[in-house]
């Protein structure tokens, strides 16, 4: 068994903004029409390289079909509502290898649990079976924003847990905030890798002999990471919600109907 930790600083998200912005980006895509099967946003703008492929737009059963030259990805809607949940699942296909990830974010107007879970696969190789892997991940908002307010990283269970399950083994990662006396988050990342039982010795061996790389590479994609996200969120959280949403329409119109 392999066991890393490291711990990455970013800045802040405050709880009201991101919750005023769940809702501002759901109703901006409540707002979207399709006209057929072409998809328009609410001042006309057409949304370029996703087409309604079957179903009624945003109703469960919904299947959207995503121009690609790499890949061919169809998300399909199997839950929205603004009371409940926003629940989507989408299949992506790059020649021999498939994955699909299904989506979900519950209670929208006041977020309290998001989701992922998904599967990867591979056909026509000799060893497409060593590819197969399958994942789950679930964030407890109101626990991570518990987590983030206070000052001490606690022992409670992290907020963010996610599983990688493979045919050699499992991988457990676990993520938990907490405040820093600038107001910026520590978030601590813990990651435990075990070999299946009958393959446990000689995944044990080869855990061990890769823990050195394995370490590097750890922490080297949560710094990389927390380097985008310090890049990123501060200028964002500095949107008021009129600004958010006309960045969300830029962002989603196509440029040849603005």
């Amino acid at each position: 068994m392999v066991h890393l930790h490291h711990t990455v600083i970013v800045e802040p998200v405050p709880r009201r903004w991101f919750e005023q912005a769940v809702l501002t980006l759901y109703d901006l895509v409540a707002e979207t029409r399709a006209d057929d099967g072409r998809l328009f946003l609410a001042d006309g703008r057409r949304v370029p390289d996703v087409r309604l492929a079957e179903g009624g737009h945003l109703r469960a059963g919904a299947v959207y079909e995503v121009d690609d030259d790499a890949a061919r990805t169809r998300v399909r809607v199997l839950e929205w509502d603004r009371r409940s949940a926003v629940r989507v699942a989408q299949t992506i296909t790059d020649g021999a290898v498939t994955a699909e990830i299904e989506g979900v974010l519950r209670d929208v107007e006041r977020p309290r649990t998001a989701g992922l879970r998904g599967s990867m696969r591979s056909t026509g190789t000799r060893w497409a079976s060593l590819t197969r892997a399958t994942g789950t991940s679930q964030l407890r908002l109101d626990d991570w924003w518990t987590a983030a307010a206070g000052t001490d990283p606690g022992t409670a269970s992290a907020p963010l847990e996610a599983l990688l399950d493979h045919r050699l083994g499992v991988a457990t990662v676990r993520a938990s905030p907490h405040r820093l006396p600038d107001g910026r988050w520590a978030i601590s990342v813990s990651l435990t890798a075990r070999g299946r039982r009958l393959l446990r010795p000689l995944t044990a061996v080869a855990l061990r002999l890769a823990a050195r790389s394995l370490h590097r590479s750890f922490t080297g994609a949560l710094e990389s990471a927390a380097t985008r996200w310090n890049e990123t969120v501060p200028d964002l959280v500095a949107q008021d919600m009129p600004r958010l949403r006309e960045r969300a329409l830029g962002a989603l119109a196509d440029p040849d109907t603005a």
